[in-house]
C-alpha cells in the first residue's frame, strides 16, 4: 500500500521540507509524529529503501552538517536514522551512521541540548557493532559519571544511558568500567546492576545513600541477600528515624515482594501507622495511604487486614485531631477498596464496625467523611439507610445518603429507600441547588426499577416541566437521560412528541442525541402498534438532517435508512392517522417559564421532507458526518498520509501548523 509513486513522493518532498528549510515557526510534533508513523510504514521493503537511499544522498554522502541545523531537523533525522537501523541490519549503512555520530561526540558533547543528547544516545543504542572510537568517547568513567550521576537534568538522558550501558554489560571491559564507579553513583542507579544480575557487597551498611530512585532495587537486592526480616525492619526503622516515611514504607511494599521466609513480622511493620497514638500522624499518613493501596492491588489474596487492623484502629484514626480530614477520608476509601472485594472472608470485621458506628457518630465529622464510613458499613448491611428518618434530614445529609444510595446501587439492589426518593422528589421541586437537583436526577438514573406510586403521572409530569424550563445543558442532560430510561422501562406512546419537541428545539447535541436514542429503542414497537407518533418520529428525524451538528446528522441518519430500507414502512406510513396528543401545548400553558423553544415553535407532522429524504442523500450525509465526527478512528495510513501531507502545504500556511 505504500509503493505507489504518489506517496512516496509526498513524503520525500515532507522530508526536502524539514532539512532544507528553517523550521523555528513550527510545531515539532509534526515532525516527530511523522517519524512514529514510519516506524511502522517502513517494514515495506519498497518504501524502506527508498527513505534509506534518500537518507543516504541527503544526510550520510553529503556529509549535511546535522550539528549547525535548526534542533527540530536533527531531531528528525537522528529519529529517522534510529527507526531505520532498528527495522533491518545493514552494515554499510551503520557504518555511515557511525561516522555522523562521531561528529556530535567532541570534547564538550556533554553540553548538547538534553533532547538532542538522548536521541544520539538512543541511536547508538541501535548500532550492532559499535565503532572503537564511539566506546572510547562514551564508554570511559568521566562519560559514564557525568550521564548517572543524580543532579543530571534530565531523567530521560539518564535512563537512556543505562540502556545502554545494560546492553553491553556482558563485555568484561565494561563490567569493570561499572563496578569502578563512586560508590553514590552505584547506588543511585542500582537497576543497572539489579537488571544486569551484577552483586554489590554490604547492602544493608548502605542504606543511608538510597533515594526513591534506587529503594526498588535496592530493596530487592537486599531481600535476596539477607535471611532474617529483623534485618529488614532494622533498616525500614532507620529510613523513619530520619523522616523517609515514603522510603521506609516503600522497602517494605517491596521486601515483602520478594522475600523467600517468612513474612509475619514485615507484615506488621507495614500496617504499624495504624496502631500510632500520640505522634504527628500528617507526615506518615501522607505517603502512606498511596503505598497502602499499591500493598493491596497487589497482595490482595496473600493477607487479611483485619488480623492487622482493628476497628478500634480504625476508629481512633478518625477521632484523631493529629491527622487531616484529608488522609481520614483516604484511609477510609482505602478500606472500601479493600473490603468490597474481601467482604465474605472478612465479614467479622464488618460486623464489628457496623455494631461500634454509633460511637464514632457521636462526633460532628465532615459530611464526605460521613460518606465514606457509612458505605464502609453498608458493605455488610443495608440496616443503616433504613433507620433513617428522611423527613427530618436537612439538605447537606440528604447529599450524603443520595451519594450512600448511589453507591449501593452499583454493587447491590437497595430495599427500603423509597422513603428517600420521596424526600428526593419533594427537594428537587423545591429547592434551586442545581448540584442537589443534578446528585437526585444521578440516583433516579441509576435505579434499576420505578414504582408507579413513587413516579406517578402527577410526578413525572412535574419532572417534564422542569426539564422545558430548565436554562442549564447539564440538568437538562440529567433530566432528558432519566426520562428516556424510564419510558423505555414504562412506555408511553404520548412522550414521544415530547422528544420530538426537544430534538427539533434544543440546541445542546447531547440533549438530542437521548431523543434519538429512545426513537432507536421504540420506534419498532410503535410500528408493531401502528401508533400515529411515528410519522411525527419520521418528520422530525427528516428535519433534523440538516442540523449543524454532525453527530445529530449521523444519529438521525441511521434510523431513517433503517425505516427506508424496509419494504413495508412505506406502505405503514400512508394508513396512519396523524396523532392529535397535545402534550407539549398542555406543559407549555402549565410552565411558568420556558427555556426550550418559543411560544410560537409547533411541532410539524409533515411527511413531505421524510419522502423526499432518498437513500443516496441518507449516504452522503452519513459519510460526511462520519468524516467529521469520528477524526480519531482514522487509521494509521490515514494519519501518516495527513502528516506528510502538512508539508505541502506553504510553509507559513496554518493547516501545516494544526494539521496534527
Amino acid at each position: 500500500m505504500f509503493s505507489t509513486n504518489i506517496y512516496i513522493n509526498k513524503l520525500l518532498k515532507s522530508f526536502d521540507l524539514i532539512l532544507k528549510h528553517t523550521i523555528d515557526n513550527r510545531d515539532d510534533t509534526i515532525i516527530l509524529k511523522l517519524v512514529d508513523q514510519l516506524a511502522n510504514a517502513l517494514k515495506d521493503n519498497h518504501l524502506y529503501d527508498t527513505v534509506t537511499n534518500y537518507i543516504r544522498t541527503n544526510v550520510l554522502n553529503n556529509h549535511l552538517e546535522l550539528t549547525d541545523k535548526d534542533a527540530e531537523q536533527q531531531l528528525f533525522c537522528l529519529n529517522l536514522l534510529k527507526c531505520i537501523i532498528s527495522i533491518k541490519y545493514n552494515p554499510s549503512f551503520e557504518s555511515q551512521v557511525q561516522e555522523l555520530i562521531l561528529g556530535y561526540l567532541s570534547e564538550d558533547f556533554y553540553s548538547i541540548d538534553s533532547t538532542i543528547l538522548c536521541s544520539l544516545v538512543d541511536l547508538i543504542t541501535q548500532i550492532q557493532e559499535l565503532d572503537e572510537q564511539i566506546r572510547l568517547k562514551i564508554f570511559n568513567l568521566d562519560s559514564v559519571v557525568h550521564f548517572l550521576h543524580p543532579n543530571n537534568k534530565s531523567v530521560y538522558v539518564r535512563n537512556s544511558f543505562k540502556l545502554l550501558l545494560i546492553k553491553h554489560l556482558h563485555e568484561p571491559a565494561m563490567v569493570k568500567l561499572v563496578k569502578s564507579m563512586p560508590e553514590p553513583i552505584k547506588l543511585h542507579n542500582l537497576d543497572i546492576f539489579h537488571t544486569s544480575g551484577l552483586l554489590l557487597t554490604n547492602l544493608e551498611s548502605k542504606w543511608e545513600l538510597i533515594d526513591l530512585h534506587s529503594i526498588k532495587h535496592y530493596s530487592y537486592m537486599l531481600s535476596y541477600d539477607v535471611e532474617s526480616e529483623q534485618v529488614l525492619c532494622q533498616i525500614a526503622d532507620n529510613f523513619e528515624l530520619h523522616g523517609h516515611y515514603d522510603l521506609a514504607q516503600k522497602f517494605l511494599i517491596y521486601t515483602y515482594e520478594s522475600f523467600k521466609g517468612s513474612k509475619d513480622i514485615l507484615l506488621k511493620k507495614f500496617f504499624a501507622p495504624f496502631k500510632r497514638r500520640k505522634s504527628q500522624l500528617d507526615p506518615i499518613f501522607k505517603y502512606y495511604i498511596h503505598n497502602l493501596k499499591t500493598f493491596i492491588k497487589f497482595n490482595l489474596i496473600n493477607f487479611n487486614m483485619s488480623d492487622h487492623v482493628s476497628i478500634s484502629d480504625v476508629f481512633y484514626l478518625l477521632k484523631s485531631l493529629n491527622l487531616k480530614l484529608k488522609f481520614k477520608k483516604s484511609i477510609l476509601e482505602c478500606l472500601i477498596d479493600y473490603f468490597e472485594i474481601k467482604k465474605n472472608s472478612e465479614n467479622n470485621f464488618l460486623s464489628d464496625l457496623n455494631e461500634g458506628i454509633e460511637s464514632i457518630l457521636k462526633f460532628k465529622l465532615d459530611g464526605e467523611l460521613s460518606i465514606e464510613l457509612l458505605k464502609l458499613c453498608t458493605l455488610e448491611s443495608t440496616q443503616i439507610i433504613e433507620k433513617v428518618c428522611f423527613d427530618k434530614i436537612d439538605l447537606g445529609e440528604l447529599q450524603i445518603y443520595v451519594s450512600l444510595s448511589r453507591y449501593m446501587l452499583k454493587s447491590m439492589s437497595v430495599n427500603g429507600i423509597d422513603r428517600l426518593l420521596k424526600k428526593c422528589l419533594s427537594v428537587l421541586f423545591e429547592s434551586e441547588d442545581a448540584d442537589i437537583k443534578d446528585l437526585i436526577m444521578s440516583l433516579f438514573i441509576e435505579l434499576k426499577n420505578y414504582d408507579i406510586f413513587i413516579f406517578n403521572d402527577q410526578i413525572m409530569e412535574k419532572i417534564l416541566l422542569l426539564c422545558l424550563a430548565e436554562s442549564e445543558a447539564f440538568l437538562r442532560r440529567e433530566y432528558l437521560k432519566f426520562l428516556t430510561k424510564f419510558y423505555s422501562i414504562q412506555p408511553n406512546e404520548l412522550i414521544s412528541e415530547f422528544f420530538c419537541y426537544f430534538l427539533l428545539y434544543d440546541h445542546d447535541w447531547q440533549c438530542q442525541l437521548y431523543c434519538i436514542d429512545y426513537f432507536d429503542q421504540v420506534i419498532d414497537n410503535l410500528i408493531r402498534q401502528k401508533s400515529g407518533h411515528v410519522i411525527q418520529i419520521c418528520a422530525s428525524l427528516a428535519t433534523c438532517i440538516d442540523d449543524a451538528d454532525q453527530h445529530v446528522v449521523n444519529a438521525c441518519c441511521k434510523i431513517l435508512t433503517k425505516l427506508k430500507l424496509s419494504s413495508d414502512f412505506a406502505n405503514l406510513l400512508e394508513k396512519l392517522e396523524k396523532p392529535q396528543s397535545g402534550l407539549v401545548n398542555g406543559l407549555k400553558k402549565k410552565s411558568k417559564w420556558l427555556a426550550i423553544g418559543c411560544e410560537e415553535s409547533v411541532l410539524l407532522y409533515d411527511l413531505d421532507k421524510f419522502n423526499k429524504v432518498g437513500l443516496p442523500m441518507l449516504e452522503e450525509k452519513m459519510s460526511i458526518s462520519s468524516q467529521s465526527s469520528d477524526l480519531y478512528e482514522m487509521n494509521a495510513t490515514a494519519i501518516l498520509d495527513d502528516i506528510i501531507s502538512a508539508y505541502q502545504f506553504d510553509w507559513d500556511d496554518q493547516k501545516a501548523l494544526d494539521c496534527y
